[in-house]
């Protein structure tokens, strides 16, 4: 009531105060809804100006008509000559509000990327660590880390002008400064992959030959009856999609129409076949569904290779080959990328970019995995049944494609096997408890009763025994799951922030600066060198913070958000 009194005698606004009344077209007076109106006067509000928010009532129509009414004052009163800039309205643009809030100071640009990683939260634990880093979770050690490269910057550039009035300079001390700086920003790096899987999240899918319990085990583990389950081989024909959560990351689960080389002239299944191997291609892990009650077939094998290739890695290999290759990709880090005509113009540019501000190493290290595909990789070519060579061809499925988990061209995808169908596998006396499953050793047993060669299983990342029908080894499988694709450091309660591409891009920047720091400094390089390389680390930290941003990253940072945020 005070602040409707204020109101009429025309003294100011009063903040933070609901105010009810009507929304009348001026017109004719007709009444468009009932609202409340809530004055936020500077600076307490969102973007620290003033701003006023009408509630309507629920609904997209009420809203609309509100806001149509506002537009169309705004317009007319444009017509008429009118230049009272309290008329004029114009709708927000994308992200605008986040916008106004970081220029004027109350955000900085970790906590506005922040908001729009909480709006677009796709689990709680998603939301939890977009919450943490509003909060200044990730802007806290990011801050401290650049005032710490800053001010050894002003001490190494006071030498430069007053080296003969200073003490000596201690190196050591410079270089142990320079690589706790660094060890820093590496943690805050490591946070990269979990902000990757919450945000895009992993899709896997569901692959084996018909009536292995595909759709059985989708609809047990996201229980839902999404899939079709009958006793009648190959009754999935077409793709199939669940949404679960594994260790806080959303997984898209495919459940795939069942692969065998013959399909009997059934041109359906044949069309099924070719988007079970397409699905396969385009997933962040495979699970390969063996039916452990009829043990290991011939059809099995097919589809094995058709996963893992002609040359198929152990896990142990393909840990040896990656390493290799990192080690050989991190010798050559110090060359120039140069651009190379008929490239990618893309690449060309990254490189570039990479030379001036650090990271070649992790170009080169994807571009290595690329050029070193095999003939037969890159062709797709396995060993199949011509009928199923020819719809596996036309799903462009080959190891040297794969995206693996990391978003970087890989040999295949993470690969597990699961033995379902343990409850019905004969001569087994009694039920069994998942831990005794999951023993190594067990485990070993299924896979010898199941009758799966050696070499099939040194080259799965995981094996789990499951059943669909009593949900039996399912916890097994989402461990197995977290563990391949990388989620195991993902913390659960999602009380943790963690840095997204665009940071963790910056970060990567900065530590290649500070490495080359380290190196400039063990050379015996003049004083001034050290200054280029340390400028180059402060200045990719402020571009986390917004400190030391440029407009073009912040057109990108906000066009993200949605319109009213």
């Amino acid at each position: 009531k005070a602040a409707r009194d204020a109101q009429r005698r025309g003294d100011p606004m009063v903040s933070h105060t609901a105010l009810y009344g009507e929304v009348r077209d001026p017109r004719d007076g007709a009444m468009i809804d009932e609202v409340l109106v809530l004055p936020m006067l500077a600076p307490r509000s969102y973007t620290t100006e003033d701003v006023v928010e009408i509630h309507a009532h629920g609904g997209s129509v009420c809203v609309q008509r509100v806001l149509a009414l506002l537009l169309r004052n705004t317009s007319a009163s444009s017509e008429s000559g009118d230049r009272d800039d309290s008329l004029r309205v114009r709708l927000a643009r994308p992200g605008e509000f986040t916008l106004r809030a970081f220029l004027n100071g109350r955000l900085d640009l970790t906590q506005a990327e922040a908001v729009h990683g909480l709006v677009n939260a796709r689990t709680n634990a998603a939301a939890d660590g977009a919450l943490a880093a509003l909060r200044g979770g990730l802007a806290g050690p990011v801050k401290k880390a650049r005032a710490e490269a800053v001010e050894l910057l002003a001490e190494l550039e006071a030498r430069l002008d007053f080296d003969d009035e200073l003490e000596p300079l201690d190196e050591s001390h410079v270089v142990k400064r320079t690589r706790r700086l660094h060890d820093a920003v590496l943690s805050v790096l490591s946070t990269a992959e979990r902000g990757r899987l919450r945000e895009t999240g992993v899709t896997v899918a569901l692959v084996g030959r018909p009536n292995a319990g595909k759709s059985s085990l989708l609809n047990a583990w996201s229980r839902s009856d999404k899939a079709i389950v009958t006793d009648v081989a190959g009754t999935t024909r077409d793709v199939v999609e669940a949404s679960i959560t594994v260790a806080g990351v959303p997984v898209t689960l495919l459940d795939t129409a069942g692969i065998r080389a013959d399909t009997k002239g059934d041109v359906v299944e044949a069309i099924g076949v070719e988007r079970s191997l397409a699905a396969a291609s385009g997933a962040d892990a495979v699970v390969l569904v063996v039916d452990a009650r009829g043990g290991w077939a011939e059809e099995d094998r097919e589809v094995w290779e058709s996963l893992a290739g002609r040359t198929s890695l152990t896990k142990e290999e393909t840990r040896d080959s990656r390493r290799d290759e990192s080690e050989d990709a991190s010798s050559t880090s110090s060359a120039t990328s140069s651009p190379i005509e008929g490239s990618d113009e893309f690449e060309n540019a990254r490189a570039r970019l990479y030379a001036v501000r650090g990271g070649l190493e992790h170009h080169e290290l994807n571009k290595k995995d690329d050029e070193d595909s095999t003939d037969d990789e890159k062709s797709g070519s396995f060993r199949l049944e011509a009928s199923f060579a020819d719809a596996y061809a036309s799903s462009a499925f080959s190891a040297s494609s794969a995206t693996g988990v990391n978003g970087a061209s890989a040999r295949r995808a993470p690969m597990l096997l699961a033995l379902n169908k343990i409850d019905a596998v004969p001569d087994v006396s009694s039920p069994v408890s998942e831990e005794e499953v999951s023993d190594a050793g067990e485990l070993e047993n299924w896979t010898k009763r199941a009758g799966v060669p050696e070499d099939v299983v040194a080259s799965f990342d995981a094996i789990v025994a499951t059943s669909a029908t009593t949900r039996f080894g399912l916890s097994d499988l989402e461990e197995a799951l977290a563990s391949i694709i990388g989620a195991g450091s993902v913390n659960a309660e999602g009380a943790q922030w963690a840095a997204n591409q665009r940071q963790a891009e910056a970060l990567r920047c900065a530590c290649a600066a500070l490495d080359r720091l380290t190196e400039t400094i063990e050379h015996g390089l003049p004083v001034d060198f050290w200054t280029i390389e340390l400028r180059e680390a402060a200045a990719a930290l402020g571009e986390i913070t917004g400190e030391d941003v440029a407009e073009d990253v912040l057109d990108v940072v906000f066009t993200k958000f949605c319109i009213g945020k």
